[in-house]
């Protein structure tokens, strides 16, 4: 992975160089003509930079989730494709209601991303989840103009080779889960790639995307505050991808009433009690 930037950010990011030193991160301060070795294909507007040999990044997420999916259909799991509606008790079991069916089950994890407020709001726990809105476009046959994935930091947005292509993703807002995407943020993406790269084709698509947000930057994890066979696993802002197999296999650890060894109270949904 490689950041860059021009001379007037270079400051902003001393402290980033030192803290990931102190972590021991392997990080490489790069020159100008080390920045085009690595990337030839974009214009030299840069002064400086900072080279992860280490990053790495997932050209197909789909493709990686449809394979553990079906691992999971494998493994006698099963999967319905219905609209909640809500969620009641029979006694102290809880009850999915959908358009069609009800299912009684002995335990039951929330994991809905940006949406799971719609379903802990009927449960009478007041999380104050949000969702940061963020946009993607990408420029189909491109992929091979970069290398690796690079963010120019000055303008917040970063390129990555993928399989669909090109993918040009970067800036957040506040929207909610109903307002239409804003045209402008992606004609923002396409003149921030135009300027890296110089001419490029019509982009092939575009998409916005919902990360589950809450104030303090941390997951809920952990069961509910009134309900104890119901748990909570959402709420992981910017990385699901990252940290949603740990977060599954705390979950299934606390379903299983073993010992997790963890302290997930910064977790818990009481926080926000």
């Amino acid at each position: 992975m490689l950041y860059i930037w021009n001379d007037q950010s270079l400051k902003s990011r001393e402290l980033e160089i030192k803290v990931r030193n102190e972590l021991g991160v392997d990080q490489q301060v790069v020159t100008p003509k080390e920045i085009h070795d690595l990337e030839p294909n974009i214009k030299p507007f840069y002064h400086g930079g900072v080279y992860y040999q280490h990053g790495r990044h997932a050209r197909n997420p789909k493709k990686i989730l449809l394979k553990l999916f079906d691992l999971f259909l494998k493994k006698g799991g099963k999967f319905l494709k219905m609209k909640v509606q809500d969620i009641n008790f029979d006694e102290e079991k809880p009850v999915i209601i959908t358009e069609t069916q009800k299912f009684i089950v002995d335990k039951l994890v929330i994991a809905c991303g940006a949406f799971s407020k719609r379903l802990t709001d009927n449960l009478d726990e007041k999380i104050p989840l949000d969702t940061e809105r963020g946009y993607h476009v990408h420029f189909k046959d491109c992929d091979h103009l970069l290398k690796r994935p690079v963010i120019f930091s000055n303008r917040g947005f970063g390129i990555t080779p993928m399989e669909q292509g090109l993918r040009v993703v970067g800036t957040v807002e506040f929207g909610g889960l109903n307002n239409p995407p804003s045209k402008g943020r992606i004609k923002n993406l396409i003149n921030n790639a135009k300027y890296m790269l110089g001419d490029l084709p019509e982009h092939e698509d575009e998409w916005m995307g919902f990360r589950p947000s809450l104030p303090d930057f941390l997951p809920v994890i952990g069961p509910s505050k009134n309900h104890k066979n119901i748990f909570y696993s959402f709420g992981h802002h910017h990385l699901g991808w990252t940290l949603g197999p740990i977060s599954g296999k705390i979950i299934a650890g606390m379903i299983a009433e073993e010992n997790t060894n963890l302290n997930l109270k910064p977790y818990s949904s009481l926080r926000f009690s």
